[in-house]
């Protein structure tokens, strides 16, 4: 199966699956090898210009969403803390 995928099957995976969206696994999932990669990665140029998709790294993910997972440090309030917000 070395046949591109379309652009809706692109954002579909990356939709469905947002931690395995490098280059490298989408290719692997639509089983696309050689020379087809090229056409893969001007597919995913294309998306990428036309707003789909947001290169971040070696991952794209939809622009609209957030990432998969975020880091954030919640403290406990003390005395000295401004809680009048």
């Amino acid at each position: 199966m070395n046949d591109i995928p379309s652009k809706r099957q692109i954002l579909d995976w990356i939709a469905a699956n947002p931690t395995q969206t490098a280059k490298r696994d989408i290719a692997k999932v639509f089983g696309i090898k050689g020379a087809a990669r090229v056409d893969l990665k001007k597919l995913l140029r294309s998306l990428e210009a036309e707003g789909h998709l947001q290169k971040r790294k070696k991952t794209y993910r939809d622009p609209e969403k957030l990432p998969p997972v975020s880091v954030v440090q919640v403290l406990p309030a003390t005395s000295t803390t401004d809680t009048s917000y």
